[in-house]
C-alpha cells in the first residue's frame, strides 16, 4: 500500500500544481484566493488517502465516514475532469496562439484568462453533474444471443459485476439493485468480481438484501480483486452462506440444460487456471468462463470456453480515463471482443467505484440468451 501512495502522490503533486497554476497564473488572483485554490485541490486530490485512513478507525462514526466519503470522492472526479478540460484547453489555445495564421488573443492576458477560467469552470462543473447523474441510474441491460447445437433448451443468463457493495451504499440501494435484477426474470446469475468492496462485518445489512436474489437454476460467484482485498477466503465462505455457489478455478454443469460454467478468481490473489475450470465439462456442453479481469481470455489459456464473462474495467468509468484502462486491459475495456475460439463479452459494470461518475461509459449487465440451435438438412 505503501508503494502505491508513493506512486500516487508523485502523479497528484504535479497535476495539483498544473491545475492550480492554470487557474491562477495571468488572473493578478489576491495571494488568499490562490491559496485557497491550492488547499481545494490538494483536498480533492489526496481525498482518497484520507477516506481509506477513516474506513476502519472506530472512532468515526459511520455517518461521518459516508458524508466525507462522498464528498471526497467527487472532488476528486471533479479534479480529474478540472485537470483533462484544463489540458485540452490549454493545447488547443497555446497551439493556436503560435502555430496559426490567426489573430487568437494570448492565453497570457488578463482580459482573457479570467472569461476562459470562468468557463472552463462552467464545463466541468456541467460535465460533473452530468456524469453524477449517469452514474447514480440503474445499469442498462445489453442483450447477447446465442445459438448452439450442444444446447439443450432455453436458458437466460444475467451477468453483472463491479456492485462495489461497501458500508456507503445504502441497504435501500442495495434494495433496488436486488429488485432490479430480479425483474429480468434470468434462469441463471453469475456475479463476476467485485460484487462487494468492504469486510463482511461491515455490511451485514446489506448482505442481508444481496441474499434476495433469484434465480432458480443457480447463482455462481467468482471472485474479483476487490474481494481480495477484504480477506477472499471469508468472502467465499460468505456467498456460499447466501446460497450462492462459488466458482475457484472450477465449474459445474447446469442441470438439463447442456451449458457448463467454470469460473476463475482474480489474480490480484491466486492463480486463475481456466483449463481447470472447465475440465470437468463434457464435449457435448456449451461453455462459459467467468473471470473478473478481461485479460483472463489473452493471458491465462482460457480460450478454451465458447464465452467467456468479465468486468474490472467499468468501461473507463470517466472519459479520458478510458484510454489508460484500455492499454492496462490487453486492449479489452467494454462490449464483445470475438476472439479465436472465444467470446469475449465485457461489461462495465453495475455501478461505479471511487468517484461517484460515470462519463462515456454507463454502467451496464449482461442478457445473455442461449438458444438451442436446430439443424435444418
Amino acid at each position: 500500500m505503501s508503494g502505491f501512495l508513493i506512486i500516487y502522490t508523485l502523479i497528484a503533486i504535479p497535476c495539483i500544481l498544473y491545475t492550480g497554476y492554470a487557474l491562477t497564473a495571468y488572473t493578478e488572483c489576491p495571494f488568499w484566493l490562490t491559496a485557497v485554490v491550492y488547499v481545494l485541490l490538494t483536498s480533492a486530490w489526496f481525498a482518497m488517502a484520507l477516506i481509506w485512513n477513516l474506513r476502519t478507525n472506530p472512532k468515526v462514526p459511520t455517518r461521518i465516514y459516508i458524508l466525507i466519503s462522498r464528498i471526497g470522492y467527487f472532488m476528486l472526479g471533479f479534479a480529474f475532469l478540472l485537470l483533462c478540460v484544463l489540458g485540452v484547453r490549454d493545447v488547443l489555445w497555446l497551439s493556436a496562439y503560435l502555430l496559426t495564421p490567426f489573430k487568437v488573443v494570448s492565453p497570457f492576458e488578463v482580459s482573457a484568462a479570467v472569461p476562459a477560467n470562468l468557463w472552463t469552470l462552467g464545463i466541468v462543473c456541467f460535465l460533473s453533474i452530468y456524469a453524477l447523474l449517469s452514474a447514480i441510474k440503474m445499469p442498462r441491460i445489453k442483450r447477447y444471443s446465442f445459438a448452439d447445437s450442444r444446447i439443450c433448451r432455453p436458458i437466460k443468463i444475467l451477468a453483472l459485476s463491479d456492485l462495489h457493495i461497501n458500508k456507503t451504499v445504502s441497504p435501500t440501494k442495495v434494495r433496488k439493485f436486488v429488485r432490479y435484477f430480479n425483474e429480468q426474470k434470468p434462469d441463471v446469475m453469475i456475479l463476476a468480481g467485485d460484487i462487494v468492496d468492504d469486510f463482511a462485518q461491515a455490511i451485514t445489512t446489506q448482505l442481508r438484501e444481496l441474499k434476495k436474489l433469484r434465480a432458480p437454476l443457480g447463482i455462481f460467484v467468482i471472485l474479483g480483486n476487490h474481494e481480495v482485498y477484504h480477506n477472499a477466503l471469508q468472502w467465499e465462505t460468505t456467498f456460499a452462506s447466501l446460497g450462492w455457489q462459488v466458482l475457484h478455478n472450477s465449474g459445474v454443469s447446469v442441470e438439463n440444460s447442456g451449458i457448463y460454467i467454470g469460473g476463475v478468481p482474480s489474480y490480484a490473489g491466486f492463480s486463475p487456471n481456466p483449463e481447470q475450470a472447465l475440465r470437468q465439462a463434457k464435449n457435448n456442453e456449451f461453455r462459459i468462463l467467468a473471470a473478473h479481469e478481461p485479460v483472463v481470455a489473452r493471458y491465462f489459456n482460457a480460450q478454451t470456453a465458447d464465452v467467456q464473462i468479465s468486468g474490472h474495467t467499468h468501461g473507463g468509468q470517466i472519459f479520458p480515463f478510458h484510454f489508460p484502462v484500455r492499454w492496462g486491459n490487453a486492449g479489452f475495456i467494454s462490449g464483445a471482443y470475438p476472439l479465436e475460439q472465444t467470446m469475449l463479452l465485457v461489461s462495465n459494470g453495475a455501478s461505479y467505484w471511487g468517484p461517484p461518475m460515470r462519463l462515456l461509459a454507463p454502467s451496464d449487465v449482461l442478457l445473455i440468451e442461449l438458444e438451442p440451435q436446430v439443424n435444418n438438412f
